[in-house]
């Protein structure tokens, strides 16, 4: 079975969203694309979202942003993450 991949550039709204939260450069923040992956001849394809992965030495967050979503999601547990609880979790890893 062939399958088409095509990658999706990175939303710029969402990188603006995050770098405007305070000592948040003090961290280091990895934009990840994601893909649209298509069956050829079905009409099944797989959406893979946008990763951001925010880091310290010893704290790793991985947020997801699907495409068309504004939300963010963790990829542990999928929940909706509000920007202001990115915000209390960047403050707990300066």
């Amino acid at each position: 079975m062939k399958i088409t991949i095509e990658p999706l550039e990175f939303p710029l709204c969402v990188k603006e969203k995050l770098m405007k939260i305070p000592k948040i450069s003090k961290l280091h923040i990895e934009f990840i694309n994601g893909k649209n992956i298509h069956f050829n001849k079905t009409n099944l394809s797989i959406n893979e979202p946008h990763k951001v992965i925010i880091s310290n030495e010893s704290f790793c967050i991985i947020l997801l942003s699907y495409p068309n979503d504004n939300n963010f999601y963790l990829k542990d547990s999928l929940e909706t993450i509000t920007l202001e609880s990115i915000k209390f979790l960047i403050l707990k890893m300066l």
